[in-house]
C-alpha cells in the first residue's frame, strides 16, 4: 500500500489518541509513522479477512480431495498410512496455529472493546463452546493473547491448547506476587517445548503452591484468591465440576465427603447393608455420590440452616407435549434425564409442565397466567419462565435461573404491559438494570 495514498493528518495516534512523540504504539499504529487512519486500519483488516476466507476455502477443498483419495487407499499399506499422517500433522499444526491466533484476536477485541455482555458471553454464543470453555478462552486471551512476546510462538503451530492453558495458569499463579509474569510464562513455555505439556503442568502446579514469600496467613490469603469452582457440561449432558480450594476450605469439603464415604463403606462391610445404588462401587464413585448427598441435605435444610432465605429452586420439569412424550424429564439446566427417577411425589422439586406451542400454560394442572394485572410475577410464572427461557435472555448471557433471575416485562407494566408469560422474559440483575437504563451500555 502506497503511503502517498493514505491520509497524513491529523497527527495523532489512532489507538492512544496522543501526539506522535508520546505515542506508545508508534512503530505499528501511529499516523505520524505510517499515515494510517482508523478507517484505513479497518479497511485493511477487512481486505485481509476476505483473503483469509478464500485461503480457508482452498484449504478445505484440498483436505476434502485428500480424504476422497484416502478412502480409496488399500488397507495394510504402511506407506499409505505414513503419507496420511503427514497430512494429519500439517492439519494439526494449522489448527494449533489458529488456536493461538484466535487467543490473540480475542485479546485485541477485548482491548478495543467487546459488547457489554463481555468476552466470555461472546465466545460462548458465537464459537459453539460450553460456558466453561468460553471462560477459559476469555482468561487465556487476557493473560496470554495480550502478551506481545508470545505472539510468535502462539502463531507458530507449535503451541497447542493445553500449553495455552498452562501459560494462563502460570500468569494467574504469579499475579500479585511480585514475580515477572513474562519470565514465568517463558519458563513454562520452554518446559512444554522441551519436555511436553505434562511436565509443564507439573511445573505450574508446583508454582501455584509455592510462589510468593510471606507469612502463613498471607500465603493462605493468596490461595483463597486463586480458588475457584467451575461447572461445565460435557458429552451426553454429564456435568464436570472442577474445584481448586485453599487448605482450610478444602479440608472442610474433603472431611464432609470422607465422613459420608466412610459411613457407607462401614455399612457395607460390617452391617451387610447396601446403602448405595448398585452402580456406585469404586471410591471415586462413592465420593461423587457423597458430594451430591451434601447438596441434597443443603437443599432440604431450613433457610436458617442454609444461610440462604431464597426458596430452593425447581430442579426438574416433566413436560407434557408430543415432543417429549412421557419418557424424559428436563433439568433446570436443560439436560434430559429418565422421567422415572424424578416422578412426583417422590421428587418434591419436580413440576409437571403442560406446553402449548412455545409457552407453558399449566403447572401441576393449574393455569399459570391467572393475574395479568398483578405487578409482580407469581411463583408459578417464575417456575414456567425458568423452564421456557433456561437462562438470561440478554444476548450472549447464559446465567441460569438459579442466579435469581428477574421476571422482566417486555412491554413495561407502567405502559399497560400484562404480567403474562408472553410478556415476561428472564434477565439477570445486571442485564435487567441495563435494559431499563440503556445509557449505561458501553
Amino acid at each position: 500500500m502506497s503511503r502517498n495514498l493514505l491520509p497524513r493528518s491529523p497527527l495523532f495516534c489512532v489507538l492512544c489518541q496522543t501526539t506522535p512523540l508520546n505515542c506508545k504504539y508508534q512503530v505499528k499504529y501511529c499516523q505520524y509513522q505510517w499515515g494510517v487512519g482508523m478507517r484505513d486500519v479497518e479497511r485493511v483488516v477487512r481486505e485481509q479477512l476476505a483473503l483469509l476466507a478464500e485461503a480457508n476455502m482452498r484449504a478445505d477443498r484440498a483436505i476434502a480431495a485428500i480424504l476422497d483419495a484416502a478412502r480409496g487407499m488399500d488397507g495394510g499399506v504402511r506407506e499409505n498410512a505414513g503419507v496420511l499422517l503427514e497430512v494429519a500433522e500439517v492439519v494439526g499444526r494449522c489448527g494449533q496455529a489458529r488456536d493461538g491466533q484466535l487467543v490473540q484476536l480475542l485479546a485485541q477485541a477485548d482491548r478495543v472493546g467487546v459488547p457489554r455482555a463481555g468476552l466470555q458471553a461472546w465466545v460462548s454464543t458465537h464459537l459453539d463452546v460450553t460456558r466453561g470453555k468460553a471462560r477459559a478462552m476469555a482468561e487465556a486471551a487476557r493473560t496470554v493473547g495480550a502478551v506481545p512476546e508470545l505472539a510468535a510462538p502462539l502463531s507458530s503451530g507449535e503451541v497447542g491448547a493445553d500449553t495455552i492453558r498452562a501459560l494462563t495458569r502460570t500468569a494467574q499463579a504469579v499475579d500479585g506476587t511480585g514475580r515477572e509474569t513474562i519470565t514465568a510464562m517463558a519458563e513454562t513455555l520452554t518446559i512444554a517445548s522441551r519436555d511436553g505439556v505434562a511436565a509443564a503442568n507439573r511445573h505450574v502446579r508446583i508454582l501455584e503452591h509455592t510462589v510468593g514469600p510471606g507469612s502463613p496467613e498471607e500465603v493462605l490469603a493468596r490461595q483463597r484468591v486463586k480458588s475457584y469452582a467451575r461447572v461445565s457440561e460435557v458429552e451426553g449432558g454429564m456435568c464436570r465440576v472442577d474445584v481448586l480450594l485453599d487448605p482450610v476450605r478444602g479440608t472442610t469439603l474433603r472431611a464432609a465427603i470422607d465422613v459420608l464415604t466412610a459411613a457407607w463403606i462401614r455399612e457395607r462391610q460390617y452391617d451387610k447393608a447396601d446403602p448405595l445404588p448398585v452402580d456406585v462401587r469404586s471410591t471415586g464413585q462413592i465420593n461423587a455420590h457423597a458430594l451430591v448427598r451434601l447438596a441434597e441435605v443443603f437443599l432440604t435444610a431450613t433457610p436458617e440452616q442454609r444461610g440462604a432465605r431464597l426458596t430452593p429452586p425447581t430442579l426438574y420439569y416433566l413436560p407434557l407435549d408430543p415432543a417429549h412424550g412421557d419418557r424424559f424429564a428436563e433439568s433446570v439446566y436443560g439436560t434430559l434425564v429418565p422421567r422415572t427417577v424424578v416422578a412426583p411425589p417422590g421428587h418434591p422439586a419436580a413440576h409437571i409442565i403442560h406446553v402449548e406451542g412455545d409457552h407453558p400454560v399449566l403447572l401441576d394442572g393449574a393455569r399459570i397466567d391467572t393475574t395479568p394485572t398483578a405487578r409482580l410475577a407469581t411463583p408459578a410464572q417464575r417456575t414456567a419462565l425458568a423452564f421456557r427461557d433456561r437462562h438470561c435472555r440478554y444476548p450472549g448471557c447464559t446465567r441460569p435461573p438459579t442466579w435469581s433471575l428477574h421476571a422482566h416485562h417486555l412491554v413495561p407494566y407502567g405502559k399497560g404491559g400484562p404480567t403474562t408469560l408472553r410478556n415476561l422474559a428472564l434477565l439477570c440483575p445486571e442485564h435487567h438494570s441495563l435494559t431499563h437504563h440503556p445509557q449505561h451500555k458501553r
